[in-house]
């Protein structure tokens, strides 16, 4: 009788400690709500889009295809997250910036719902507890992966309604997650289909299905492949994020998975708890290199105002083209120039900045000539913060006589310096 107590209280446990993070999920996504700026890792990519595209569509100029504010001219407005960026921008006019906000936790609510919609064996205790610490939800939501959230609540869908038999669902649902992320969501659905290829009975339903899937997806992964932030990187940077960013993500499908054939091999009652403290030290040790512990400052995080000071001084610039190097302020500042009208030599991706160090100042100028920069803004700490000679560089070409600017040289003028930035004016032809 105490045995069957006690195989009994086991889930029982789970079941409180699977209702305690969802009230813990709850909040956490009210505190979410309540910023109109959202200020994390991977945020303001969000709000720079939506506002860009919001104001083109609203302005009857139609869906835009290039969004040459960013990347020295040459980026795209939708490199990716076209379903959630799109239909955000429909409705910016109504809820201004806090669209996107909204739009987050959507994405993520969408993807909790969605998980056990395609796994409704997890619903309940241990399991449903292990779901709600997946570092692939914890992370997404924390960091603001708009698009990632998106893309990965319409393929976990995806899965459910193929589950239940409804195949043209399914296929649509794929189309539409790998057209809002192709850089992430395309790989886990190849992988998705190759590894279940070998259960599913239907062989050539699945395939046909997958090939409707991924149609729609083609464009929108040329717009990946076409974007500066690919172009300018070099391949070993390509490989190496592309490992990074597909690995701990791909556990939105992975985590369930594996849990699912635990439950369905294993019958021991403390597989559950055993599973879930697996997961929780996995959140643990990868909560320092997902840069977690400043992404959860985002809860009660404000945004940034020291760039609303320089767009309105007299020294800034509409339409010049700015190279901005700052630290600490998640590029709120980069998207308040944006909205100033200012214009960004980089996208907000951290390959497309290009933090390094430059051989020499005949390499720098070629960088700074190649992407039109107009004026390069250095913020206090930059070159501290990420250990490279950027600053250095600078110096070198703004102690230079204009006159002696010539041949590969850029010639450079500091326009101001104060103990928050320096900012350089980059005359790109030589002085006649």
């Amino acid at each position: 009788m105490e045995g069957a107590r006690g195989h009994r209280a086991v889930p029982r446990l789970g079941d409180g400690v699977a209702a305690g993070l969802g009230v813990a999920w709850l909040v956490g996504l009210g505190l979410m709500l309540r910023h109109r700026l959202f200020v994390s890792h991977d945020t303001m990519i969000n709000y720079a889009h939506v506002w860009f595209v919001s104001d083109r569509l609203w302005h009857g100029h139609g869906v835009p295809l290039r969004m040459p504010i960013l990347g020295h001219g040459q980026a795209f407005a939708f490199p990716y997250g076209v379903v959630p960026w799109l239909t955000a921008a429909i409705l910016r006019p109504a809820l201004g910036d806090w669209v996107v906000t909204l739009w987050l936790v959507l994405g993520v609510a969408g993807m909790v719902v969605a998980t056990f919609f395609a796994f409704p064996e997890l619903r309940r205790s241990w399991w449903a507890a292990t779901l709600l610490i997946n570092p692939a939800l914890v992370s997404a939501a924390l960091i603001g992966q708009l698009p990632f959230t998106w893309g990965a609540a319409l393929l976990l869908a995806a899965v459910a309604c193929w589950r239940r038999g409804r195949t043209g669902w399914a296929a649509v649902l794929a189309g539409l997650a790998q057209v809002t992320h192709p850089a992430v969501i395309v790989p886990l659905t190849l992988g998705l289909v190759a590894i279940w290829l070998r259960f599913e009975p239907d062989r050539p339903r699945l395939l046909r299905c997958y090939a409707v899937s991924l149609l729609p997806a083609l464009p929108a992964a040329w717009l990946v492949f076409r974007s500066p932030v690919f172009q300018d990187s070099s391949t070993w940077v390509k490989a190496a994020n592309f490992v990074t960013t597909l690995a701990p993500r791909a556990l939105v499908l992975v985590l369930p998975a594996v849990l699912l054939g635990l439950r369905h091999r294993v019958r021991a009652a403390r597989v559950g708890p055993v599973a879930f403290a697996a997961v929780a030290f996995l959140l643990a040790a990868s909560w320092q290199p997902l840069r977690l512990p400043a992404a959860w400052q985002a809860l009660r995080r404000q945004p940034d105002t020291a760039m609303l000071a320089f767009v309105r001084s007299p020294e800034f610039e509409p339409g010049a083209t700015y190279r901005v190097l700052r630290v600490p302020d998640f590029k709120v500042g980069m998207y308040q120039l944006l909205r100033a009208g200012g214009q960004l030599d980089s996208e907000f991706f951290p390959e497309s900045i290009v933090r390094r160090s430059w051989s020499s100042p005949v390499e720098y100028s070629a960088f700074l000539r190649r992407r039109n920069v107009d004026y390069v803004m250095v913020w206090g700490g930059y070159d501290r913060a990420f250990h490279i000679n950027e600053v250095q560089r600078l110096e070198d070409l703004a102690g230079r006589p204009p006159e002696a600017c010539e041949g590969p040289l850029v010639c450079l003028r500091r326009v101001e310096a104060n103990p928050r930035f320096a900012l350089y004016a980059v005359m790109r032809e030589p002085s006649t």
